[in-house]
């Protein structure tokens, strides 16, 4: 057998030594085979015969023999057993010897490498969608709380705008609301000629006059520690005393009526200054909240009554007070006496007129 190159020898001796596979064969001018050696049987090879034409079972190096530059190599051959080898040819004279390097494990490996690569890149997407869809559930969830902490302040806003804060924590803590308060002052004021004034003025104007009117007495019951208790038509009322009991309450509502007519003084109305009629009584009262749906918080008993019934004697622009509520304000108010005067479903009544 010739002696084989040194570049066939140096590539046998790395693959045996690594212990990898490595076959040649010597094809001469004719393309019959002079030599082979190693194991061809892994590449398929194994019915070559030597001295034998071998173009036709060579299918898979067609156009490559003879090969017109030496050395020539081809990297990643699919060879018909299914290996994959490292293809190199070497001139020698009129022949060439053609080396086959098992490249199996290195395609294997490679492949597992793409393989993972390929996982790799699909776990990063999938990351990457998940990242996503997190970051845009978690923008809809803060969307979502910011929108119900809104909802929650503006139910709660209006809560407070229909209950005094105490009373809205107890209904919300579902308890009921029924109370009896000994000492409170009861006010109501309306406004003199409203209906008349409201028929030449119209819509626009008499809204707006009310709700100037019952922005002031909203403002003054926060100053003055009172609780605007509801509006009827152009009558409010109001109520000091509760639901915390004090023992100022005749003065602080004292104080709010004087103000609270002086506010209406700097508006017109048709013309006119607004002018209103006040009334206030003292005493026992019965507080709760009613309704389901659209409940309200309102009092009850003869001193609401009264208080009521002082109001409507009032003349305009006058702050009538019944002498249960003179005693309780002492020497600090001015307050002329008035006559007696009969009040409906109450008798006659002895009541004051609160100057300043």
């Amino acid at each position: 057998m010739p002696r084989v190159p040194k570049e066939v020898r140096s590539w046998i001796y790395d693959f045996f030594y690594n212990e990898r596979s490595a076959a040649y064969l010597k094809i001469d001018a004719r393309q019959c085979i002079a030599a082979k050696g190693g194991n061809i049987e892994h590449y398929g090879l194994s019915s070559l015969r030597i001295g034998k034409p071998v173009a036709d079972k060579l299918e898979f190096m067609e156009g490559l023999l003879p090969c017109p530059e030496l050395p020539f190599h081809m990297p990643m051959v699919e060879l018909p057993g299914g290996r994959v080898a490292d293809l190199h040819l070497f001139g020698d004279g009129g022949s060439a010897w053609l080396l086959f390097l098992d490249a199996t494990a290195e395609r294997d490996s490679q492949q597992r490498l793409q393989q993972k690569a390929y996982e790799m890149t699909l776990l990063q997407e999938r990351e990457r969608q998940l990242n996503a869809k997190l970051q845009s559930t978690n923008e809809a969830l803060r969307a979502s709380q910011e929108g119900l902490t809104r909802e929650y302040q503006r139910a709660e806003s209006l809560l407070l705008n229909i209950l005094p804060a105490s009373i809205a924590e107890r209904l919300k803590a579902d308890e009921q609301i029924a109370d009896n308060h000994a000492e409170v002052s009861v006010l109501f004021a309306d406004i003199v000629g409203f209906t008349e004034r409201a028929r030449s003025v119209g819509a626009v104007t008499t809204l707006a006059i009310l709700n100037y009117f019952f922005k002031a007495a909203d403002l003054l019951s926060e100053q003055h520690g009172c609780e605007k208790i509801k509006t009827i038509g152009d009558c409010v009322m109001a109520v000091a005393g509760l639901p915390a009991a004090r023992s100022d309450h005749a003065e602080a509502l004292a104080h709010y009526a004087l103000e609270l007519r002086e506010a209406a003084r700097r508006e017109r109305f048709a013309g006119e200054p607004l002018s209103l009629r006040i009334g206030i009584h003292s005493g026992p009262i019965v507080a709760g909240v009613i309704g389901k749906r659209r409940f309200v918080y309102d009092l009850w008993g003869d001193t609401v009554n009264l208080a009521a019934r002082i109001q409507k004697s009032a003349e305009p622009d006058e702050i009538r007070i019944s002498d249960a509520t003179h005693k309780l304000l002492g020497p600090n108010f001015a307050c002329d006496p008035l006559a007696e005067t009969e009040l409906r479903g109450t008798g006659r009544v002895r009541m004051w007129q609160l100057l300043a």
